[in-house]
């Protein structure tokens, strides 16, 4: 199954590190040579995404992989001496819990209900996950900052502390 993974990349002072390569290599790896490459994705549905991943302006990655194996992340940058994550496991989700993922309001498959008009800040979510990832365009929102969250009827309900405007993507992922 082909699961999103976020990463932060930060100074040990907690500073984001933006531009950042974050390679993601299947193992075993070679850390010098930076091989073997993973094929690492932009979507559920298996597109082909960039490897390395280059972190943005808040030193936040985002990308897909295959759970079924473990992964060595390698992260490059002038600020940092490299750093190395051997035996990633994108997905190994606890006994009785299943990754989940839904595409952006209004797309085929989504799960996500709720009108993006630049006013509404409430969505739903016709499940009730242990783990939730939030994330308005590629920002991953902060729980009790840039969203709250209720269950009512099994239904979980977002609301979102600024509402987002014609054109965003909405996302949620996480474990059920």
């Amino acid at each position: 199954m082909i699961i999103r993974v976020d990463r932060v990349v930060q100074t040990a002072q907690g500073q984001a590190v933006a531009g950042a390569q974050v390679y993601v290599l299947t193992q075993p790896a070679d850390v010098e040579t930076l091989t073997p490459l993973a094929n690492v994705y932009s979507s559920t549905g298996g597109a082909a995404g960039a490897n390395p991943q280059i972190t943005d302006g808040l030193g936040q990655v985002g990308f897909y992989l295959d759970n079924s194996q473990l992964y060595t992340f390698v992260v490059v940058s002038p600020f940092l001496e490299t750093q190395s994550y051997p035996d990633q496991s994108p997905g190994n989700s606890p006994s009785g819990s299943s990754p989940f993922g839904g595409g952006s309001v209004g797309t085929p498959g989504g799960i996500i209900s709720g009108a993006i008009d630049g006013n509404n800040t409430i969505f739903t979510i016709p499940v009730t996950p242990t783990l939730l990832y939030w994330q308005v365009n590629s920002a991953l929102l902060v729980p009790g900052v840039g969203y709250t969250t209720a269950v009512v009827s099994g239904v979980l309900t977002i609301t979102l502390a600024i509402a987002p405007q014609l054109g965003d993507t909405l996302y949620a992922s996480g474990l059920l």
